[in-house]
């Protein structure tokens, strides 16, 4: 019986024998085993589409609009044009979190996927979603609330 393939140029090894050199294959029980170890890095994490770059956008156009609302109520010295500056200033900020809280859940499943841990991303979700509630109330107070 022959231990070896017959494209092979080596000598063949008897079965009970384990031989683990240099140039030479590992044998064990008379099957080579040439092993190369390659090391692959996780792929990055690109969503499609990004919803953390949608929150910055909508975060910008949120605050410039409450920039501007202000400066209005600055000139005429309307309260309304004043708490709907605020007003829209903490929905921004509170759209902003939940968008972000969309992408940590994103990135929580990719996350799965590849086997890496998830706590980081969980953590940052719960966060976001906490602060989301917290601006989108403030937003509300501003709007309905006159005498803060």
């Amino acid at each position: 019986m022959q231990n070896q393939a017959p494209w092979s140029n080596q000598p063949s090894q008897p079965s009970d024998q384990v031989v683990v050199g240099g140039a030479q294959p590992q044998i064990l029980a008379g099957q080579p085993t040439n092993q190369q170890v390659i090391y692959v890095q996780a792929p990055a994490f690109k969503p499609s589409p990004n919803y953390r770059h949608i929150s910055y956008i909508v975060l910008a156009i949120g605050i410039g609009i409450a920039v501007l609302m202000s400066v209005i109520s600055g000139i005429d010295g309307s309260d309304l044009a004043y708490r709907l500056a605020n007003s829209v200033c903490c929905g921004a900020v509170g759209i902003a979190c939940i968008l972000d809280a969309i992408y940590y859940n994103s990135k929580s499943n990719w996350q799965q996927q590849t086997g890496a841990s998830t706590s980081g991303s969980t953590i940052g979700m719960i966060a976001d979603i906490l602060f989301g509630i917290l601006a989108f109330g403030m937003a509300l107070l501003y709007l309905i609330g006159s005498g803060y």
